[in-house]
This record gives C-alpha cells, structure tokens and sequence, in this order.
C-alpha cells in the first residue's frame, strides 16, 4: 500500500508541470512550430579559409621533418631485413652494431613524430582559439539572418534534413569576418 501512494505521489509530480504547460498552450512554442538549424562545429571550423591556410601552412612547416621520418623508415626496413636475411651468418659484434644503429634511427623517428605531434596540437589550438568567437558570432548572426528558434550541433541530432544544416552559412560568415579584419590563425608558429 505504501509502494503504490509513493508511486502515485511520484506520478502526480512528474505529471503536474504537464498539465501546466498543456492548460498554456499558447505561452509554450510546440514542436511543430519551431525553426530548427543544425550545423556541425568542427566542419565549420576546420572549413574556414583561414583553418585551410593554416593547415597548408603546416603541412609546410613539417614536409621536411615528414620526409626525415620516411628516410628513416627505409633505413629502419634496410636493417631489418639485413638481419632477417644476414643475421645467421654475421657475428655477435655485428649484430649488435646493427642493433645500436636500429636504435639510434628509432629513437630519431620517434623524436621527430613528437615534434610534429606537438606542432600538430599547438597549431590547432591556435586555430581553435582564433576561430572560436567567429563561430559564436557567425551561429548567432545565422541563427538571427534565419529566424531559427533553435540551433542544434549535428552530433545531437540522429536523423535530419539536409535543408536544416546551415554549416556552409556559418563557414561563409566566419570566412567573411576573417576577410575583413583578423589575421590567419596558425600563422609565425
């Protein structure tokens, strides 16, 4: 007896600011009524021009250290299958040659893909930080521009129209705000 009035009690509650919106229908906007936008924040921000630069900047600033990595691979391969093949017939002090030198090469490429992985991180934070207000503002003047009630991120939403997504006019705004006035993000790194 007492399960069922705490379970009443309980119900009554969950039920009783329903019964106040429904009595007020026109102070709440139904579902049918309202303007949904969605976009995806990370589309629009990576493809703004200035992320773009920003990115083929980087990829500039690190083709040396890439292309170091990749002569250090080969050479890693090289001995690799020198001792696959070799290592039979080589003696100790060969074998540990080849090995200190394998170690020296790992060690170098592992030191230049920290280098880049930390160049990686500081230019997308800096992208990040950049372009993060222009996104703000480029939603709120979309969102204004459109009359949407509510803006959702694409990753909240399961299933929606492709003429909801308004990614492409926030990526224009935001282009268009870099244009007149900021500098590129990701730049003198």
């Amino acid at each position: 007896m007492v399960k069922m009035f705490k379970r009443a009690v309980l119900v009554m509650t969950m039920l009783s600011p329903l019964s106040v919106l429904a009595a007020t229908p026109a102070a709440v906007p139904t579902v049918a009524n309202l303007k949904i936008g969605i976009f995806d924040p990370q589309v629009a921000l990576w493809n703004t021009d200035a992320a773009q630069k920003a990115l083929k900047a980087f990829k500039a600033d690190i083709k040396v250290q890439e292309d170091t990595m990749a002569d250090l691979k080969k050479q890693l391969d090289a001995l690799t299958l020198k001792m696959k093949n070799d290592g039979s017939v080589m003696s100790d002090a060969d074998k540990k040659n080849v090995q200190t030198k394998g170690d020296d090469l790992y060690r170098q490429y592992q030191n230049l893909a920290s280098t880049i992985q930390e160049k990686s991180k500081r230019m997308q934070q800096q992208v990040i930080s950049s372009l993060t207000p222009k996104l703000e503002k480029a939603i709120a003047k979309v969102q204004k521009d459109t009359g949407f009630d509510l803006v959702l991120d694409s990753h909240a939403a399961i299933i929606f129209r492709p003429d909801l997504d308004i990614t492409k006019r926030v990526i224009e705004n935001i282009n268009a705000q870099v244009a007149g006035g900021s500098a590129t993000p990701g730049q003198g790194q």
